[in-house]
């Protein structure tokens, strides 16, 4: 995969080598905190456009509202640059409002059914929204807004503060994030990344560090989102590291996230959800580490039924009911050399990993294979007894469900599940037993370690479970035969 990425990178910066250049100097933008340079800067977009060229933004510190991207040109930003989104909202467009939250029409750079369009940055600049200016307003300006376009590359970018999600990708194909930085925290709905409806995406080499959800996958349109890599990235969220949903209408194909590092999702760190339809299915994570996490995966098949062919606001109350569309699939999901040192929410203790799929409509196919994850132990819970909610029509958010009867998985409408060499440590004492299957089929259970601290617990409690095999299991070191 990344000789694919660099001959293709390689292939794109060729292509710019013997370009013509437009200084956004030459065009009358000014070095300035204060003054506005949008005009100025969208007539050297322009001017690149007609030929192809590359618009040079040279040191300096300049200030813009909202910039519309057009095809075939390339966007550099030379040493020492800070560009600034302005930090008044009359200095935006009005662009249409996406399907799902949050609402806003405004965003710092536009994009939409263009092609072939290059943002080159600099270890010595950045990309700037001054999110910060927008925490008490109506409107929180996205920073990139990027739809219906083809061949989108970023490299070595750094791009910040947004008002609300950072980077925004609408029914594209072929996208390229490579040595990118991406850091937003300073307001609410601060996501990383989002990709809805796109196919042929890599991100590579990059780091990011978010509020909100950081790789954010969507699917509130009639496109699946397909064929997603990601390889080799550092993630901070206060949230998702990785999240695919919640708008789930059509469904998450071929993804493949490998060589990361997650840290600080103390909210959950891997979240799959299908529960507007969508068929999951073909996911692959592998070579993950995580520090600091909580609910490290977190996969939901629910029965929320929305079609989102109009925008429309979430809703996280407990009796909402199902709005129609028929219940998705979700299968051939492989979690593959993962290491974590948990330490999850404390109120409610949300730390172990949540698989769960509606009565009659199962979790398909899941592998776990050399996972070890260090648990905190919540000492006397009292939630071994729990009964879980289905809340089929909720947001699908694991804290929602409350303390899980188990510290380190409960799996409950699940068939398939392989589990080998699979190790859950316990730092503290808890009084749960490991793992809580309920309505678990077919299934296989291999060479694991698992610590039980619960002196009348077993480690492993099954209900309405069939065809569910165990072998060569330690519990607290020592092997245990598991009926």
């Amino acid at each position: 995969m990344k000789l694919k990425i660099t001959l293709c990178l390689a292939f794109l910066l060729s292509l710019s080598l013997n370009a013509q250049e437009f200084n956004i100097l030459d065009y009358g933008t000014k070095k300035s905190h204060k003054e506005l340079s949008t005009k100025a800067i969208q007539k050297a977009i322009d001017e690149a456009h007609k030929v192809g060229g590359i618009v040079i933004i040279p040191k300096g510190t300049y200030v813009t509202g909202t910039l519309f991207l057009k095809s075939n040109i390339t966007l550099k930003l030379e040493a020492g640059v800070e560009l600034f989104g302005s930090s008044s909202l009359n200095d935006y467009a009005e662009v249409p409002v996406a399907t799902e939250e949050p609402h806003f029409s405004k965003c710092l750079f536009y994009a939409k059914g263009q092609e072939n369009i290059t943002i080159i940055g600099h270890p010595r600049s950045e990309i700037n929204g001054k999110g910060y200016m927008f925490k008490h307003s109506h409107e929180r300006p996205k920073l990139f807004r990027i739809e219906e376009c083809k061949n989108v590359r970023f490299e070595q970018a750094i791009i910040k503060n947004s008002g609300s999600w950072c980077m925004y990708f609408r029914e594209c194909d072929s996208i390229y994030i490579n040595k990118c930085h991406v850091y937003n925290k300073e307001n609410r709905n601060n996501d990383g990344m989002n990709y809805d409806g796109c196919s042929n995406v890599w991100i590579t080499d990059t780091n990011l560090q978010v509020e909100d959800d950081a790789i954010c996958l969507k699917s509130s349109v009639d496109k699946i989102t397909e064929n997603i890599f990601v390889d080799n990235c550092t993630v901070s969220s206060y949230w998702a590291s990785v999240k695919f949903g919640t708008a789930s209408k059509s469904g998450f194909r071929n993804v493949k996230v490998t060589n990361s590092q997650f840290f600080d999702s103390r909210h959950g760190t891997i979240k799959l959800l299908a529960v507007d339809g969508a068929i999951l299915e073909d996911v692959l994570f592998e070579n993950i580490k995580m520090f600091n996490c909580g609910g490290p995966i977190f996969l939901r098949l629910g029965n929320r039924g929305r079609d989102y062919s109009k925008s429309i606001e979430q809703v996280y109350e407990t009796d909402v009911k199902p709005e129609g569309r028929p219940v998705g699939k979700m299968r051939n999901i492989t979690f593959r050399n993962i290491e974590a040192r948990l330490t999850g929410r404390i109120d409610p203790p949300t730390e172990g990993i949540m698989f769960t799929g509606l009565p009659g409509h199962y979790i398909e196919n899941v592998t776990m294979e050399n996972v070890h994850f260090s648990y905190t132990g919540f000492g006397n819970t009292g939630a071994k007894n729990n009964v879980i909610a289905e809340d089929e029509a909720r947001y699908p958010e694991q804290l929602f469900f409350g303390v899980l009867p188990s510290y380190g998985m409960y799996a409950r409408h699940v068939k398939g599940l392989k589990m080998k060499n699979v190790t859950f440590k316990l730092r503290g004492e808890d009084d749960r037993p490991a793992i809580v299957l309920d309505d678990v089929h077919n299934s296989s259970f291999n060479e694991m370690n698992l610590d039980l601290k619960a002196k009348s617990s077993s480690v492993i409690t099954t209900k309405n479970a069939t065809k569910v095999k165990f072998n060569n299991i330690k519990v607290n070191n020592k092997l245990k035969k598991i009926k």
